[in-house]
Order: C-alpha cells, then sequence, then structure tokens
C-alpha cells in the first residue's frame, strides 16, 4: 500500500517535472510609467501620410486659383487683358489715339450716363463695341476716368456741371471734362446712321465711338481751343451740321452764325462757306474782305466749298478772282474707268495726293481721294503782288468737265465734243505779310470744287483720304497742332461676339458645371480608396 502510494507521488512529480520543463523561464520587466497607444483609425499610417499631403496640396492649389482671380480681377480694371480676334481690331483703340492720350497732363473724366449693363450687355454688337472703346481710354492713361452713373438712380448728378455747362444733359449723354472745359456727346454721336428706305428707319452702318471720344479729349484738354464759325445760310449739297461735325473731330470749337442778322464773327480763326446757293450781298463780301485783311495783320482763314447746284454766285466769284482762283461752270468728270470709284458715275473720280505742306498730316498718301461731282477749280495765275495760288487735287489729263451746253446737247441727241485735261478739285490761295519780327503772317481762302466731297461717305471710311487730307489742310492752314482722323468701323463682319445668353451659358459651363464635376469625381475616387 506504502509502495502504490510512493509510486503515485513519483509519477505526479515527474508529471510536474515534465510541465516546468516545457516552460520557458519568463524574464521579469521593469514596469515603467507609459503613455497608453492611441487606437488606430481604420488605416495604416502610410494612408494617412499619403492622404494628408494630397489633402495640403488641394488646398494649396484651391488658395492659388483664388489668389490669381483675385490677382487678375484687380489688374484687369487697369489692364487690358482682353484680346481683340476681329481683323480691324474694331474693340480697340487706335495708336494715334493711345499716344495722344498718354500726352495729355491733366486729369480728364468720362461719364456716362447710363448705367455699366446697358452697354456692356446690350444685344448690339455696336453698343457693346463702343462699351469697349470707352473702356480703353481709362486703360492706356493714368489721367483719364470712367464712370457709368445710372440717371434713372441718381437724376441729380448733371447737376455737378451746372456751373461749366448750360446745356442739357440727359440719360445716355456722354460727358467728357477736364477742369473748366466740358464736352457732351449723344450716344447717336457715336454711330453713322442711314435711312432704311423700306422701314423709314434709321440703321447703325458704323460706329465712330474713338473719333468722337479722342476729339472731346483733344477739346477739353486745350487750353486755346481754335474757333471755327460756320455761315448759316443756305446750302446746296451736304448740310452745315456735316461740315460742324468733322471740324468739331478735329478739335475746333464751331459754332453757326447768320451773317445776315448777328455781328459778323471777326474773332473767329476759320470761317465756313457751305456752298450758298444764293449769291451774297455786296456788305457780306466787303465783311469778307475786312475779316481776311485783319487790319492788315492778317492770320486769318476762310474755306469755299462749291457745289454744281449752285445758282449765279457773281459777287462770290468776283471775290474770288481777286485770290487768283476760279470756280468753273460744269462737273469734273472722267474718261478713263481705272481713274473711277465706281463704274456707275464718271463724276466719282479717285485722285491722289501729292506730297505738299499741307500733306504732312495724311498717314497714307496711298489711298484716293475721291473728287464727286466737282467743279473745276481754276488758278487765275500763280502768284500776282502778296497772293500765291497752289492747286492741292488735280486730275489726271484723260479728265473732262461736262458744262451745261454740253448736257443739253446729250439730250437733244448730239454727242458734245468732250476736251480731255487736267483739271484742279482743291485749290489754296494765301496773302501774306510780314510782323513786326520780319516772320510771315498768312491769310488762306480754301476752295473745294464740290462740297459733296465731304459727305459722310467719303470722309468716314478707310478707302479713301477725304477726311484725312481736309484735316491735314485746315490744320496746317490755321497753325493747329495735328488733329487725329480715326475711320468710322464698319462692325458688320465683327462675327467674333457673344449675347448675354452666350455669356451665361459659358458661365453655367465653366463656372459651375465642370468645377463641380470634377469635385464629385475627386470625391468618389476618395470613398473608393477610402473602403478599400
Amino acid at each position: 500500500m506504502n509502495e502504490e502510494k510512493n509510486l503515485l507521488n513519483a509519477k505526479e512529480t515527474a508529471a510536474a517535472d515534465d510541465i516546468k520543463a516545457d516552460e520557458k523561464p519568463v524574464k521579469e520587466k521593469k514596469t515603467k510609467d507609459k503613455k497608453p497607444k492611441a487606437k488606430k483609425l481604420g488605416f495604416n499610417s502610410k494612408k494617412l501620410k499619403y492622404g494628408s499631403a494630397a489633402t495640403a496640396v488641394t488646398v494649396l492649389v484651391v488658395a492659388a486659383v483664388v489668389l490669381v482671380n483675385v490677382i487678375v480681377s484687380l489688374v484687369g480694371d487697369r489692364t487690358n487683358l482682353t484680346i481683340d480676334l476681329t481683323s480691324d481690331n474694331v474693340f480697340e483703340i487706335s495708336q494715334e489715339s493711345i499716344d495722344y492720350i498718354k500726352s495729355i497732363s491733366g486729369d480728364v473724366e468720362i461719364v456716362t450716363m447710363a448705367d455699366e449693363s446697358v452697354f456692356r450687355d446690350s444685344g448690339s454688337t455696336y453698343y457693346k463695341q463702343a462699351y469697349e472703346v470707352i473702356k480703353k481710354y481709362e486703360l492706356y492713361s493714368d489721367n483719364i476716368t470712367v464712370n457709368f452713373v445710372d440717371m434713372t438712380a441718381d437724376p441729380t448728378y448733371a447737376n455737378k456741371y451746372s456751373e461749366i455747362y448750360k446745356g442739357t444733359i440727359s440719360a445716355y449723354s456722354i460727358v467728357v471734362s477736364s477742369g473748366n472745359r466740358i464736352k457732351v456727346i449723344s450716344v447717336n454721336d457715336l454711330f453713322n446712321t442711314e435711312l432704311n428706305y423700306q422701314t423709314y428707319s434709321y440703321n447703325i452702318v458704323s460706329s465712330k465711338a474713338e473719333q468722337v471720344l479722342t476729339s472731346a479729349i483733344m477739346y477739353v484738354t486745350d487750353p486755346e481751343p481754335k474757333t471755327a464759325v460756320i455761315l448759316d445760310v443756305e446750302a446746296a449739297g451736304i448740310s452745315n451740321s456735316t461740315i460742324q461735325t468733322l471740324l468739331e473731330d478735329d478739335g475746333f470749337d464751331v459754332s453757326t452764325v447768320d451773317p445776315n442778322t448777328s455781328d459778323f464773327p471777326y474773332d473767329a480763326d476759320l470761317i465756313v462757306v457751305n456752298a450758298p446757293v444764293n449769291d451774297f450781298s455786296e456788305e457780306l463780301i466787303s465783311k469778307l474782305y475786312d475779316y481776311l485783311e485783319n487790319g492788315g495783320n492778317y492770320g486769318k482763314n476762310m474755306i469755299y466749298l462749291a457745289n454744281y447746284a449752285q445758282k449765279s454766285t457773281a459777287n462770290i466769284d468776283d471775290f474770288l478772282a481777286e485770290w487768283g482762283i476760279e470756280v468753273g461752270s460744269g462737273v469734273v468728270g472722267e474718261t478713263n474707268t481705272n481713274n473711277l470709284a465706281t463704274s456707275a458715275t464718271l463724276y466719282a473720280i479717285r485722285n491722289f495726293i501729292e506730297e505738299n505742306d499741307y500733306s504732312t498730316d495724311v498717314s497714307q498718301l496711298s489711298l484716293p481721294v475721291i473728287s464727286y461731282n466737282a467743279r473745276p477749280v481754276n488758278l487765275l495765275f500763280e502768284t500776282s503782288g502778296n497772293v500765291t495760288t497752289t492747286a492741292l487735287l488735280t486730275t489726271e489729263d484723260t479728265a473732262f468737265v461736262l458744262t451745261d451746253e454740253m448736257q443739253e446737247l446729250a439730250q437733244s441727241g448730239v454727242d458734245p465734243e468732250i476736251v480731255n485735261g487736267v483739271y484742279n478739285t482743291i485749290a489754296l490761295a494765301n496773302k501774306y505779310t510780314f510782323d513786326e519780327d520780319n516772320n510771315s503772317v498768312l491769310s488762306n481762302v480754301l476752295v473745294f470744287g464740290s462740297s459733296d466731297m465731304l459727305d459722310e461717305g467719303l470722309t468716314g471710311t478707310t478707302y479713301y483720304n477725304n477726311g484725312d487730307y481736309f484735316v491735314s489742310i485746315v490744320n496746317n492752314m490755321v497753325g493747329k497742332n495735328s488733329g487725329i482722323t480715326i475711320v468710322a468701323k464698319d462692325l458688320s463682319a465683327a462675327t467674333f461676339d457673344t449675347t448675354l445668353a452666350k455669356a451665361n451659358t459659358a458661365f453655367w459651363v465653366f463656372i459651375i458645371i465642370i468645377p463641380a464635376a470634377v469635385l464629385i469625381t475627386g470625391i468618389v475616387i476618395w470613398l473608393r480608396r477610402r473602403h478599400k
């Protein structure tokens, strides 16, 4: 019994020893205070690292885009960031205008009496072009500011000009001012129009916004502008207002005077006689003599525009003859069709300017001047005493003159004999004296064979030099600083334009839809990677 008990104890002891033999000794670890480990967030540290980097890059890119937009918005107000893709740069202003406005020293304010959106968002290409042109002036000159004032919301704004302007400033007027000088422009003055004989309404055919605005700036920044007076008499051919517009666009201070009822404007720098239908009285002719003589001091100027529709003007003819000029009867035509502006008429002749002292402001001498329905301007002498005459525009030797007698023969079935030759259509006479410093001083008489040569259709086009040459002659004649002649811009070919509807569509596509699509796509991709 004792042996069995001892044997059982021996087995239990051996089993216990086996268990102890299988157990490895465990070293006692030193106990230290440790921070508990953070719980894992469901993704490893590598994912966290790249995710944080991607987030940082995204934030930086978004911030950069916002910053760039802010900078572009601020800079865009004073910098021309737009690109004119039209072939003739119709939404830009010319280098001549840019050079001039950069040279001005006084501050100029251009205020359009209409809400900016009226022009900016207009469905009319011409209004949009006018808006772009107006904005360009402050972009190219630090001395010019442009503002838009809605007179409906602020009807008393125009009162600020009451001390320097007594006329009416209404909605859509454009006010150009500098100091105490002001020029008020009607919005209609920015465009050339023509009558639609089917609808009996006027349609805009071209823009002259740049010419009008640059001329207005020249006017208000000139402290002593030259003055011109148009004698208000019944005229054949173009209207007095057409001549007035041409001179105002050249920076003249222009007015009209009825010589029969008002004091004669002896103090004017220039007097214009626009193709009077009826002859002048001897009294009025005497006043013209006195004006040009100027008490023996000379320095005065006169433009005489003839027209084939005039009646007999014997007194005027005698006056011109003393200046060595005769306006002949009949109309100058051309037998060489290559010298015609159009095959539809023999009396619209392409004449080219010879370089002379009066063509210095013409930018392209290669362009023709159109002598339209012009009477011949004959020189009676080259020099006589202190009077000298000069032909400023002549035809080629294939021209002819169709007189009233020749027309009567043609109408009766008899072919009139045509005499070809060279004829003048513009001529200048000057009379000189010497001042106390022995400098020559001139009085000038400029004669056009046709007032129709200054029609808007000829002066406002890029194809002819009628406007440029007129401005150049007049400026040199009166001693005026060079004017700027800018041809009207036909916008019928300016197809690269947008409407408000198109602009809204572009806004939604590029500003809303595309960025939203990119954002949604990014979120979807992130979520898919997040749950892998």
